[in-house]
């Protein structure tokens, strides 16, 4: 008799054969999604511990995928791929002797490296002869009583840019408040400097172009030269750092008759003058950029490579066989720009989007592939010198690099849900990503600096000026990461200064409003009480009278008085002759004198009854 145990049911029976034949059904149809020349995931072929599912569905066992799991070891060898930038990265202070070096020591000496004589001359001279041929013309008034122009100096020219920037730190509703006699603008120091209406000519005829050099078949003819000297300066006084990123920077503007003006939907800035730009990655310093003018009027390098190659390899120019590390969105990433900076020792680390050329094949059906894994897995595939690595995050994400192995993973945090509460886990993520995500944002920063305090004040018909005001704000921000990057290397040139520890850059617009405005201060402190003259109970010499007298080296008066300062604590005369009560608060010469004197300085009153 057998075994009771050894007997199933015709239920179990039932569930064996249907499992049997699911077996035989999946070895059948395994060529039709097994891809070509590639491993295919088997029983003996485990996926990455972190996924979180299962493989359940038969189409799931012939997905391309190389995890961690999978040595690569065919990635170049990185002692063959050394960082050899031609000057030494950051300020290049070999620029200048050690003298100069010294008397680098504000941020006005940074932003006049930018702001040259030659540069200031030039705007002079081309504003004087376009404000000359427009009043001449009968176009415009010259906003002087005489109807003459006053002709624009450089030291007038400086003052108008420390206004500008200071409008950039304080904002007010209206241009017209800055000179408002209304009590809540008293604070305001613009009416000190210039005239509203002074202001007002300059900024309508302010130029960078004399109207007799004006190309009418170049677009940017009234911007090109400052826009060049930008480029120029910034690249001489600053050399980046082996990581950078390529992207494009849109600048506000509505100017509907410009001719390019760009709308993108998804950006924060929609309607603007696009700009491609190269920057530093770990300073957000603005190496390179260029206008784009659109389609008919850019200049494509390979029609059959497209816009984004020809951006790219003109961002490039300038940095060619050194080693850098370029980073690049997916709107750039194709297979002939990585092959050609490789070729020209630069190095791309750029998304790829799944249409692109340089998606390899086994990747194309990534949908697949997505449905199956969890949140931090990845696979990679190598092709020659190139490493193509896909990753499971919110969606997948594929990166293309010519340096990193495949398989080199790292970890970082993502925020999940754990049935009512939201907690912090620690995700698997490839080293390519993370180097991606580290870097890749250098024109971000960049424009984080540029639009934080931005000097642009709106003109009706004048497009180009969009421009003008954009190059000056590169241009500080520019001095700003060279200050900084100044005072961190070279602290003991610096002292005791007020700029020994680095600045903000809402500090240093400030120091460079007050510099430019040439107004004593901003931040005048309240005093806690009015100083009011009271009355001693015995007479005391005067104190600014024997403080003047010993500045002067002359005989010392004897100037008893029955008056002192409530607040400063010193006898002062204070009568009909001799006031020297005010003298001694509105000049502050002999109070600082007396400061600095321990013998004056006892003749403070210190217990008055």
């Amino acid at each position: 008799m057998e075994d009771e145990n050894d007997c199933i049911s015709s239920d179990e029976e039932d569930q064996l054969d249907f499992l049997l034949g699911e077996e035989f059904g999946e070895d059948d149809d395994a060529e039709l999604y097994s891809p070509p020349n590639v491993d295919t995931l088997s029983s003996q072929d485990t996926c990455s511990s972190q996924s979180s599912q299962s493989i359940s569905d038969p189409l799931e066992r012939h997905i391309y995928w190389k995890d961690d799991n999978t040595e690569d070891n065919g990635n170049v060898d990185l002692r063959t791929t050394p960082f050899k930038p031609t000057r030494q990265p950051g300020f290049q202070t070999t620029n200048f002797t050690r003298r100069q070096l010294q008397h680098l020591k504000t941020p006005l000496h940074f932003l006049n490296l930018f702001m040259t004589v030659e540069f200031l001359t030039t705007l002079c001279i081309a504003t004087n002869h376009q404000a000359n041929y427009l009043i001449n013309t009968g176009k415009y008034s010259s906003y002087t009583d005489n109807g003459v122009w006053e002709a624009v100096t450089t030291d007038e020219l400086l003052r108008f840019f420390g206004i500008i920037i200071y409008m950039s730190v304080v904002k007010l509703s209206a241009l017209e408040k800055y000179w408002s006699t209304n009590v809540l603008y008293d604070h305001c120091p613009v009416n000190d400097v210039m005239t509203k209406k002074r202001f007002q000519a300059i900024l309508c005829f302010i130029q960078v172009t004399s109207p007799g050099d004006i190309d009418k078949d170049d677009k940017l003819t009234r911007i090109r030269y400052l826009l060049e000297h930008v480029k120029q300066k910034s690249k001489e006084f600053f050399h980046p750092h082996r990581e950078i990123s390529a992207d494009e920077r849109m600048v506000a503007s509505k100017h509907k008759f410009s001719g390019i003006r760009q709308f993108i939907k998804e950006k924060p800035i929609r309607f603007g003058i696009k700009l491609w730009v190269l920057a530093c990655s770990i300073t957000g310093y603005t190496f390179d950029f260029f206008v784009y003018l659109g389609k008919k009027r850019t200049e494509i390098l390979d029609k059959k490579k497209g816009l984004a190659y020809s951006v790219v390899m003109s961002l490039c120019r300038s940095i060619q066989g050194q080693g850098y590390k370029l980073f690049v969105d997916s709107f750039y990433t194709t297979q002939h720009l990585a092959e050609d900076l490789l070729r020209d020792k630069i190095y791309i680390i750029g998304a790829v989007r799944s249409n692109s050329s340089a998606m390899p094949s086994v990747f194309k059906q990534s949908k697949d592939w997505e449905k199956v894994v969890g949140r931090g897995d990845f696979r990679w595939h190598r092709n020659g010198s190139f490493v193509y690595v896909q990753w499971k995050d919110c969606k997948c994400v594929t990166l293309i690099s010519p340096l990193h192995k495949g398989s080199d993973v790292t970890t970082c945090y993502r925020t999940i849900q754990s049935r009512k509460t939201w907690k912090k886990s620690i995700t698997k993520q490839p080293l390519i990503t993370s180097d991606y995500n580290a870097y890749m944002g250098g024109v971000d920063k960049s424009n984080q600096y540029l639009n934080k305090y931005t000097s642009y004040i709106r003109t009706q018909n004048h497009w180009w000026k969009v421009l003008f005001f954009h190059c000056l704000d590169i241009m500080i921000v520019n001095a700003y990461i060279l200050f900084t990057d100044f005072v961190s290397k070279s602290p003991e040139l610096f002292g005791d200064s007020e700029f020994s520890s680095s600045l903000g850059q809402l500090e240093f617009r400030e120091n460079l409003a007050i510099s430019l405005m040439k107004v004593k201060s901003f931040n005048c402190k309240p005093e806690p009480m009015l100083h009011l003259p009271l009355f001693l109970s015995k007479r005391a010499e005067c104190l600014y009278c024997n403080a003047e007298a010993h500045m002067n080296k002359k005989k010392l008066p004897s100037r008893k008085v029955m008056s002192y300062c409530s607040v400063c604590k010193v006898p002062l005369c204070c009568s009909v002759g001799r006031n020297c009560f005010y003298v001694w608060h509105s000049d502050t010469t002999v109070k600082e004198y007396v400061s600095t004197n321990e013998r004056l300085k006892k003749r403070k009153i210190e217990d008055i009854s």
